[in-house]
């Protein structure tokens, strides 16, 4: 499952802020422009009603009105929304004109000569209808004079207008919503370009760039304490790895002389014959001092001297120190390509060693008759034999230290390969072990071209 983008989810939740906050402003403009035309309706109808008050003809009966030509052409229109109504108290309709709203009651307050507005439903129709209606009293009876409208046709007005205001402003919303997630993307990228900064940092680290910290320059503030509690772990680390290093390369050094002394002591007082395989012992731990001690040197952060050689060339010289062991054994160290050149840029004593103990190994792990072959393709150094091979599941662990192979009888301790493959590395190269060799072990050992 792939983890969530930080840069998509700021951009749809921001689309969808803007997208929910233009769809807010739409419906309070809505509401806001509604209110405003239903009060210019109700000013208009008000209107209407005074003028209607202009025209009632006064008389010994109920009032009633004569209305200007004008006044009968509004009221007579097609698909009239404006009606008027002349009322008793009871409700009974004495004169009417222009839209019809029977069934609207009257209003529950006289309004003191004041006009009174009224918002109902018609409940014959079910249309939304707007009324101003006056009182007029007289000697016998109280009248009402009303003039209603259909407010239907209003509200949609309203929404035409709005929806006509949305097509207009459809472009510059579309261009609003393109610019805020450009400038999302914009600010989100440019936030995380000093964190991808960081993350090449952290990339870089290893056991021998143990004194480089990460960072925290430009950093988002939230970020800091992230940076600052990893430099916290890198400091502990380095500490401890410190200590462990100076631990084995003091007690390596120490080792040396006296296990030098004890070997002469020993040659002095016993023969050969009398000292049996005790001298074989130490040897091979003397051996081990001095491995702990080339680890340890490599692992620490001193510089390296390097030069110009040919990698090919020592691979030869070491092939031709370990002959007398390779015939004692039975084996048979070869040069494929004699005439080859493999130039680099490095070390050549430590190169030197790593060539040694991949032949040593082919020595002591390939049975008697072997041929150990030593070939240089393509700025690589090639090491092989013809022995039984290496099993899969003991080559993912070859490298490691103090690991031997399943089937390792003689001396040693398991840190040769492990010794020649922090060599390449500290010279900038590569030793692999070839998984496509059809029969023995293939060490390919890639070098840096040369400065």
């Amino acid at each position: 499952m792939r983890p969530p983008s930080l840069l998509r989810a700021l951009v749809v939740r921001l689309t969808l802020v803007v997208v929910l906050a233009l769809a807010g402003s739409y419906l309070v403009l809505y509401a806001e422009f509604r209110d405003g035309l239903m009060g210019l309706e109700g000013q208009s109808i008000a209107v209407q009603v005074q003028d209607l008050r202009g025209s009632i003809v006064p008389g010994a009966g109920p009032p009633r009105l004569e209305l200007s030509p004008s006044l009968q052409a509004f009221y007579a229109q097609p698909d009239a929304l404006n009606g008027y109504q002349l009322l008793r108290a009871d409700g009974t309709v004495l004169q009417s004109g222009g839209f019809s709203a029977s069934h609207l009651p009257l209003p529950a307050a006289r309004g003191g000569g004041q006009i009174v507005m009224q918002r109902e439903t018609d409940a014959s129709s079910g249309h939304s209808i707007m009324a101003a209606a006056l009182v007029l009293d007289d000697r016998d009876e109280t009248h009402w004079l009303r003039v209603v409208r259909n407010l239907e046709d209003a509200e949609s007005l309203v929404a035409q207008l709005m929806l006509g205001a949305l097509d207009e402003l459809f472009p510059p919303i579309a261009l609003l919503l393109i610019a805020v997630v450009s400038v999302v993307v914009v600010t989100v990228l440019t936030s995380l370009r000093s964190l991808r900064a960081v993350s090449h940092q952290a990339s870089r680290l290893s056991l021998h760039r143990l004194d480089e910290r990460l960072h925290a320059k430009n950093l988002p503030r939230e970020l800091v304490p992230l940076v600052q509690a990893v430099n916290a772990s890198l400091d502990r680390l380095e500490a401890d790895y410190r200590v462990q290093r100076e631990f084995t390369a003091n007690a390596a050094h120490e080792l040396r002389t006296p296990l030098a002394t004890l070997r002469a002591r020993l040659e002095t007082r016993f023969s050969a014959q009398q000292l049996g395989d005790v001298a074989l012992e130490i040897d091979q731990l003397a051996r081990l001092v001095e491995q702990l001690l080339c680890l340890a040197r490599l692992d620490s952060q001193e510089q390296l001297q390097f030069a110009a050689f040919d990698a090919y060339a020592v691979a030869l010289e070491a092939a031709r120190e370990l002959a007398p062991v390779a015939l004692e054994s039975e084996h048979y160290v070869t040069a494929a390509t004699p005439d080859a050149a493999v130039p680099t840029h490095g070390n050549a004593t430590l190169t030197r060693l790593v060539f040694r103990n991949l032949i040593e190994n082919a020595i002591q792990y390939t049975p008697a008759g072997t041929s150990i072959t030593l070939s240089a393709d393509s700025g690589a150094v090639i090491i092989a034999d013809d022995g039984p091979g290496i099993a899969a599941h003991a080559a993912t662990t070859l490298f490691e230290r103090f690991r031997r192979g399943p089937n390792a009888s003689g001396p040693g301790a398991g840190l040769g390969l492990a010794i020649a493959k922090c060599i390449m590395e500290r010279q900038g190269g590569r030793l692999l072990l070839d998984a496509n060799s059809n029969r023995g072990a293939r060490f390919v050992m890639e070098f840096p071209k040369p400065l």
